[in-house]
């Protein structure tokens, strides 16, 4: 994981701890395969779960691992625009912020059911995103 990517999945796992969740296992595979999404969004200029091929967060993960997740969750959010002057942690500070104060996105961070994380990051110099990729596999 990038320093991004290790501060996302460090506040997810310590939001989770504050509100007694257990914490989320790392996984290189929805790491790679989170940062794969946020990398086509830039790519081919959408920012949505459903990519234009049609496939979703549980397509994906199928298409690389295998077998469907038994459960899985996806967050992401972006930004356009040159970093600001309070620098690059102030702006993942902030975007988990926004996360956390949208229910949706809160649920899925604070969602028990879910027992592992990857988070990919894909930048240029005027644009961010983000992907949140949760599982829970069977076995």
């Amino acid at each position: 994981m990038n320093a991004i990517e290790q501060r996302f999945f460090d506040l997810t796992n310590l939001q989770r701890s504050r509100s007694r969740v257990t914490p989320l296992a790392a996984d290189s595979v929805l790491a790679d395969i989170a940062r794969l999404h946020s990398e086509d969004m830039l790519r081919r200029r959408f920012f949505s779960h459903v990519n234009p091929d049609r496939q979703t967060p549980a397509d994906r993960v199928a298409a690389v691992v295998g077998r469907r997740a038994r459960a899985s969750a996806e967050n992401i959010w972006m930004r356009s625009g040159a970093v600001p002057p309070t620098g690059l942690s102030r702006l993942v500070d902030d975007a988990f912020a926004q996360l956390m104060a949208s229910p949706a996105h809160r649920s899925n961070i604070l969602n028990a059911r879910l027992t592992h994380l990857g988070v990919g990051v894909a930048s240029t110099a005027s644009e961010l995103r983000i992907t949140q990729l949760f599982a829970r596999f069977e076995g």
